[in-house]
């Protein structure tokens, strides 16, 4: 066992807080793990963590190490990609995606990945929770409309970004009336992204405006939004992607067009410690220019 393996298996137990967590992430045995650990604290002669019956601490020395550790393979990481030519993906990758998003636009991607990568393998999860990489094993988390992390230990990357519209049925507009400007939207029923802030913030021909807005319905999948404003229900801001044949069969239109809203980013979230894996790198460029394409926006990677 190399000191690298024992400081990268120290580095994900003190980071996860268990060894089968660590363990599961490294694809390691949880034996192979904690004999990583008891081989790293006889070299240095000095425990590293205390074992609680919940969780696993950093002791004084363990705190220390951890920083200089983490430290230490970030620089060798850098290293070996700095000088090392381009390779293939390869391996084994976790991808976490919300389900409407995942199915829609990463989905329909993957067969094209996999024939450019033929040593490439994906377990992709569809999951509208925010998942913990490490905790769960997750290389490469894809997130829609949230805020990059406020954290060290995650990395985040712009992969797309999309336009929403406000629409509604001509129905619907013609019962509530002509709508003329942002304010208008307090006293009328939409849909709304479940989670998501009841201000809806604009862009208009005036300036930056605001409005709270009301109605009978949420929900965090996309599509059954769509079919909500279908059927009459309310005006929601949806993305273009998803009602493109219904703006042009005229089942919807566009209300408000000179107030329009935020873009919506696609990041991808990796561990600070794998961010420079090879085959992590590789499809995060394949996503940062597919996405772009399948989403009807312009292309272009962020790095």
């Amino acid at each position: 066992m190399d000191l690298v393996s024992l400081l990268t298996t120290f580095v994900r137990i003190a980071d996860s807080g268990s060894i089968s967590s660590a363990a599961r992430t490294l694809r390691l045995s949880v034996p192979m793990a904690s004999r990583h650990l008891r081989a790293l604290e006889k070299d240095l002669g000095v425990a590293l963590v205390r074992r609680t019956t919940r969780r696993m601490d950093l002791t004084d020395a363990g705190a220390e190490l951890l920083k200089r550790a983490r430290r230490l393979l970030r620089e060798l990481d850098d290293a070996r990609y700095a000088v090392r030519p381009s390779q293939d993906a390869s391996g084994l990758l976790a991808v976490s995606a919300p389900v409407s998003f995942g199915l829609a636009q990463i989905a329909p991607l993957v067969p094209k990945l996999l024939q450019q990568h033929p040593k490439l393998s994906l377990e992709i999860r569809f999951d509208d929770r925010v998942v913990d990489l490490l905790g769960e094993g997750i290389d490469l988390a894809v997130r829609v409309g949230v805020p990059p992390p406020d954290s060290p230990f995650l990395v985040a990357r712009r992969l797309a970004t999309y336009e929403r519209v406000l629409c509604a049925t001509p129905a619907f507009l013609k019962k509530r009336g002509p709508m003329k400007s942002v304010d208008t939207l307090a006293s009328v029923p939409c849909v709304i992204l479940g989670g998501a802030t009841t201000r809806w913030q604009f862009q208009t021909l005036e300036g930056p405006k605001s409005v709270v807005v009301e109605g009978r319905l949420r929900s965090n999948n996309v599509l059954a939004l769509r079919e909500a404003a279908l059927a009459g229900l309310g005006g929601p801001g949806l993305p273009r992607r998803n009602i493109v044949d219904d703006l042009k069969a005229k089942g919807l239109v566009r209300i408000l067009e000179g107030a329009v809203l935020p873009t919506v980013s696609v990041l991808g979230l990796v561990h600070a410690d794998t961010r420079r894996s090879n085959a992590l790198r590789l499809v995060q460029d394949f996503l940062a220019t597919e996405l772009p394409r399948a989403l009807g926006e312009a292309a272009g990677p962020s790095k």
